[in-house]
């Protein structure tokens, strides 16, 4: 009976295990989420991130900030407007295309939160400072 109930506990934790790391990968890939190891010269060509050799600092540092942490610029919102002009969806697409290399609140939104990533801070706290510092009155 013991030996049944142990088997049973494996295959149960075995199963959970299975449907987490499931979850994890539909979830990334319906999000659109590259599924390579953060940091990596991967990430960033996963990502659609545009080389940032191409670009001047600060930008160039606002366009590896980006490649580095597209999971984490793909949950953050981009408070210039580029959502109503540029059909942007989050941070992450501000610098998919060259309007990041222009654009003063995308570089000081990327500059800020891959700092507060860097600091531990998690996502959510990260969201709140980038909303009360770029979000415009109205």
């Amino acid at each position: 009976m013991k030996r049944r109930t142990e088997k049973r506990d494996i295959a149960v934790a075995t199963a959970l295990i299975f449907l987490a790391s499931l979850s994890f990968i539909v979830l990334g890939r319906y999000r659109g989420l590259p599924l390579v190891a953060a940091g990596s010269s991967a990430l960033a060509e996963a990502s659609g991130v545009l080389d940032p050799e191409s670009f001047s600092s600060p930008a160039r540092e606002a366009y590896r900030a980006a490649g580095n942490n597209a999971v984490l610029f793909a949950q953050l919102h981009c408070y210039c407007g580029c959502d109503h002009t540029n059909g942007h969806k989050n941070l992450l697409d501000c610098f998919r295309d060259h309007h990041g290399g222009s654009c003063q609140i995308c570089v000081g939104e990327a500059l800020d939160a891959q700092r507060m990533a860097s600091q531990g801070s998690p996502v959510d706290q990260i969201q709140q400072v980038l909303k009360a510092r770029y979000q415009h009155p109205g």
